[in-house]
């Protein structure tokens, strides 16, 4: 994934700094400097996917630490505008009050006008970069124990230096003037300092603290002035930015993230996929209930015959199984024939005559099979009876009957 870092300025001609870093390469892509906020769209084209990380300047957020009553509750919080009325310079009812930390009984508060919250909010909608992080860069800066940490955005008295005092504290503004606020910060409370980039004056710090460094203190209580350029300037502020769980969007200004292009992109595909999905599935269950209506007429078929053919045979579960277990028990039957052998020599006299059994009983202790058949008239009924006596068989025939134009008789046949 990749992160794009913009540092906004005060006013829409500000110079805008920028930078690109990948996370899965971790390094950084490509980073530099716009003249204003107009050429914000070219950072669309350079990293469309980025999350999008604002920065914007520590003059135009007061940090306060506001005392809060004992036992505070949330509701306090609404209280505090105008708790900070006196001291803050601009009007409360056109500002906004973003909210950090509460430590014990004390409230970070950051304080900013917003008319500045919708100039960076809209630049940034103008150039179609969604970024739902905004962050002050004083607060972007490392914060280190009785250590003051400085950061510069150019190399001209007009340049940008930030700084930070504290966790909650800090102030950002022109080289030119900075500094003597710098050293009288110091001079009032003597601190440590780690430059993060090359200083326009520092040789002026260095100085000072070439002097404060007396033979009479211990080297370990001496502050120091440290340079650390191992990191640019934008890539500190990234990640400081993301370090110090921090955000002035919040409440009214909190952003909804928005579906990303890529969503865009596949949305349409996605749709219709779950569309091809729902159809398939309901052609399936179409089939399925089909499928049962179609085995539910077999199964109706099947158990018709079986009833014709084996009218004694309880109905189970397993037809076939019932059906073997019956011929197999037929077959045990006395007098050394079965009915399956009888049948079996009969075939042709059926297929000769066309005579069809529709019932048949067979008794194995007499070895004597009872039909109830049908044929076209009685001469094919008397035609089949002088077959099976011509096989060995002993045949009595039982009534007859018309029915329709078809003859059913009674035929009982002995082996």
């Amino acid at each position: 994934m990749e992160k794009l870092a913009i540092r906004l300025g005060s006013t829409p001609h500000d110079p805008v700094h920028w930078l690109v870093w990948s996370d899965t390469e971790e390094e950084i892509i490509a980073s530099g400097e716009l003249p204003d906020v107009e050429g914000l769209g070219q950072l669309k084209e350079r990293a469309p996917t980025a999350q999008v990380v604002g920065i914007v300047p520590g003059c135009d957020v007061v940090l306060k630490l506001v005392q809060l009553p004992t036992k505070a509750n949330r509701k306090v919080l609404n209280a505090i505008p105008f708790m900070l009325e006196d001291e803050v310079a601009s009007d409360i009812s056109k500002s906004f009050f973003a909210f950090g930390k509460r430590i014990g009984d004390k409230q970070q508060v950051a304080v900013v006008s917003r008319e500045k919250l919708d100039f960076w909010q809209a630049v940034l909608k103008q150039a179609d970069l969604q970024c739902d992080l905004l962050v002050p860069d004083t607060l972007a800066l490392p914060c280190l124990p009785d250590t003051i940490s400085l950061l510069s955005l150019g190399q001209h008295d007009q340049s940008a230096l930030i700084v930070r005092a504290d966790e909650w504290a800090g102030f950002q503004g022109e080289q030119s003037w900075t500094f003597s606020l710098l050293e009288k910060q110091l001079k009032a409370k003597a601190q440590s300092i780690t430059a993060y980039s090359e200083l326009q004056h520092s040789e002026h710090l260095e100085a000072f603290f070439a002097q404060t460094d007396t033979a009479g203190e211990s080297k370990t209580d001496t502050p120091t002035f440290t340079a650390n350029y191992d990191k640019l300037p934008m890539q500190l502020l990234l990640d400081g930015a993301l370090d110090i769980k921090f955000n002035l969007l919040q409440g009214s200004y909190l952003v909804k993230r928005k579906t990303t292009n890529q969503w865009h992109k596949w949305r349409l595909a996605a749709v219709l996929a779950i569309v091809a999905l729902c159809v398939n599935l309901v052609s399936k269950t179409v089939e399925l209930n089909s499928l049962k209506n179609q085995r539910q007429i077999i199964e109706t078929k099947l158990q018709a015959s079986i009833d014709k053919g084996f009218p004694d045979l309880p109905r189970a579960r397993n037809k076939e199984a019932a059906i073997k277990n019956e011929i197999a028990r037929l077959e045990r039957g006395g007098g050394g024939i079965s009915m399956l052998v009888m049948l079996t020599q009969m075939s042709p006299s059926f297929a000769n005559t066309g005579v069809t059994p529709q019932s048949i009983r067979y008794d194995a202790t007499r070895t004597e099979l009872r039909m109830q058949s049908v044929a076209s008239n009685f001469e094919s009924l008397e035609k089949f009876r002088r077959e099976v006596q011509s096989l060995g068989f002993e045949v009595d025939q039982g009534a007859i009957n018309n029915k329709g134009d078809q003859v059913v008789g009674t035929i009982i046949i002995k082996g």
